[in-house]
């Protein structure tokens, strides 16, 4: 009973580092290993108009450097006049539509930085907080799979609420990243904390942050964390894996 209060209790950090002042709670939704992102509150933030058009389903979004249409279930959009592939199409989801939040990046000229259940659009000021958590990897991906190394941090580093992990891996590949919660007493896994998946830069060199589960404060119990690694496309690799530690602990 006690490791399962502390399992429910697990919280993602809320620290300073943030500059956005608008934050925005979204369901987690993944389509194809893609994120997506409910599109009204993400373009309305910025300012632009949303309209849609019933009969054909098609959804447009306007403002002054901004023209974009996209119709539901499909793999293409327009943005500024140019043809655009999306990873996974829009979809309609509790009534509301939502879009590949690369292609809402790129529209947007966006820098995304994904720092676990939180998403920093820092341009527009608006912070993503997601409820949820990731599936496991589904459907095949084309792409490299093969040898994946963590280089940092390193096994028995001390860690904050945000963790900045880098390795390598097979350019083109499809990473997968998780944290496995543990007891040190008896190495039981308490819980998986699945993250985004991540494509890996072509120079196989890649850096991405995740969140660590915050532990209340009457936590007694100690614990650590394991950051997992995998490539993910049409098979699943060996996972590279580090044991790190909270500060404070």
């Amino acid at each position: 009973m006690k490791r399962l209060l502390i399992v429910g209790l697990l919280l993602l950090a809320t620290t300073g580092v943030f500059a956005a002042q608008d934050y925005m709670w979204i369901d987690r939704v993944a389509e194809n290993g893609r994120l997506l992102v409910p599109l009204r509150g993400i373009f309305e933030t910025y300012g632009a108009e949303v309209g849609w058009e019933n009969a054909t389903r098609t959804v447009t979004i306007t403002a002054p450097a901004l023209n974009v249409s996209m119709v539901i279930d499909s793999t293409t959009a327009m943005l500024n006049g140019q043809v655009k592939m999306l990873d996974a199409p829009p979809r309609i989801i509790g009534g509301a539509t939502h879009i590949p939040l690369r292609f809402a990046a790129e529209a947007l000229g966006e820098r995304v930085e994904y720092m676990g259940d939180r998403i920093e659009l820092a341009t527009i000021g608006l912070t993503l907080l997601i409820r949820g958590e990731a599936s496991g990897p589904g459907e095949a991906h084309a792409g490299a799979t093969g040898p994946v190394t963590i280089t940092q941090p390193t096994a028995g580093a001390m860690i904050g609420p945000r963790v900045e992990v880098y390795g390598t891996a097979p350019g083109g590949s499809f990473l997968v990243i998780e944290t496995e919660v543990r007891a040190q007493d008896d190495h039981e896994l308490l819980r998986v904390v699945p993250g985004l998946r991540h494509d890996v830069p072509a120079n196989g060199q890649w850096h991405f942050a995740v969140a660590a589960p915050v532990l209340p404060a009457n936590v007694a119990e100690p614990l650590y964390f394991v950051i997992k690694a995998y490539t993910a496309n049409g098979q699943t690799s060996a996972p590279a894996t580090v044991k790190v530690f909270r500060a404070g602990q």
